[in-house]
């Protein structure tokens, strides 16, 4: 059995570890109640370009979508550790669709870690945004290198996945961005408006604007569910933190009482050798 002073010093090292834990796990919760208040605004803003883009297709436009092609694939990944299998699971997300035949945008480091390790390289890749207030700027970035791709290869499909923090175990959430789905939007039955521009023009600008908040949104989301993932990995870790911290006083009071009980006897041995002498 291990000595009293060494079971101690292993207990301080285990409350240590069981506060960067609760410091970890203080974070994520932080991080995913912040992405949360912004999906407020982006849905807000998503629900305006839809009423728009509603008002533009009475006025007359494509309507409906065409069949899925092999094309691209944006996958909203995780960027650190410490989050449970929320990496692998976005990773293989990732792998089947470069095995369907896609050409990968990712973002997360740790993504992209994991599809370095199978020899697999994005078309295009960016680390996450830190912080919520950072996602708007990386979807920028994101929808210009998407347009792009499409501008060179119109007909291509564009597929985006991503995760739900408010159901981590579900597993990648699926989206179709293109092509685009105009039968999402029925056609305001109200008097249509004024335009300074050609219909197809401003519906083009419209899609244009939906998908970037699409790809906001999706960015988002996957921020929350990274953290949540980290949130629930934590909360698990701290209960084994608590677990071995438990087992480790208990081995201490059986070590010290058994060093106590030593301690007793070779007095009580040593007075009784002095009595005989």
């Amino acid at each position: 059995m291990s000595r009293p002073e060494e079971i101690r010093d292993r207990l301080a090292n285990v409350h240590q570890i069981g506060s960067i834990i609760s410091t970890l796990r203080a974070i994520a919760a932080a991080h995913q109640a912040e992405a949360k208040a912004h999906l407020q605004a982006i849905r807000a803003q998503e629900a305006a370009v839809a009423e728009a883009l509603s008002a533009a297709l009475a006025l007359g436009g494509p309507t409906g979508a065409g069949a899925p092609a092999p094309g691209i694939t944006i996958v909203i990944g995780a960027a650190q550790g410490f989050s449970g299998t929320y990496g692998e699971r976005m990773a293989e997300a990732a792998q089947a669709a470069v095995q369907a035949g896609d050409r990968l945008m990712v973002v997360g480091s740790r993504t992209l870690g994991a599809l370095a390790d199978q020899g697999l390289a994005p078309d295009w890749s960016a680390e996450m945004a830190p912080h919520a207030p950072e996602v708007p700027p990386l979807a920028i970035r994101m929808a210009d290198a998407l347009f792009e791709r499409l501008a060179e290869a119109p007909e291509a499909s564009v597929r985006m996945i991503h995760a739900d923090p408010d159901d981590i175990g579900a597993g990648p959430q699926h989206r179709s961005l293109f092509p685009f789905d105009t039968s999402r939007f029925p056609p305001d039955a109200r008097p249509a408006p004024m335009l300074n521009l050609p219909a197809q023009s401003l519906i083009a600008s419209l899609i244009e604007e939906y998908v970037f908040t699409e790809i906001c949104e999706g960015l988002m989301l996957g921020f929350a569910a990274e953290n949540a993932a980290r949130a629930e990995a934590m909360g698990r870790a701290q209960t084994a933190v608590k677990r071995i911290a438990g087992d480790l006083r208990q081995e201490f009071q059986r070590s010290r009482q058994d060093q106590m009980t030593t301690e007793i006897v070779e007095l009580a041995t040593a007075a009784e050798a002095v009595g005989e002498a």
